[in-house]
């Protein structure tokens, strides 16, 4: 994780990469072989803005890298998908 505030305050940013090992998705039943969820990698952005002490505006990118979720079981991949990175805007005023 990197993350960044500004001196005065009104910006920060953080940049987040995430992986984690093989890992039990599904455990194998009547001799079934069990499935693993393959590493899988992520990025996600997030910056704000705070241009008054009750307006804050956030933009977030997720999942930058568009990486594939894969289930293997057995060294075949039984399930594949790919969910797509994603991209918001927010705006909150307090008064």
């Amino acid at each position: 994780m990197l993350g960044f505030d500004s001196d005065d305050g009104r910006h920060t940013a953080t940049m987040v990469y995430n992986v984690f090992g093989e890992r039990l998705y599904v455990a194998g039943r009547l001799g079934a072989p069990d499935g693993y969820e393959q590493p899988y990698h992520s990025l996600d952005f997030t910056y704000s803005w705070f241009p008054t002490e009750s307006i804050a505006v956030k933009g977030k990118l997720r999942n930058i890298l568009d990486g594939t979720v894969e289930i293997e079981r057995e060294g075949i991949v039984v399930f594949s998908e790919r969910p797509g990175s994603s991209a918001s805007v927010s705006f909150k005023w307090a008064f």
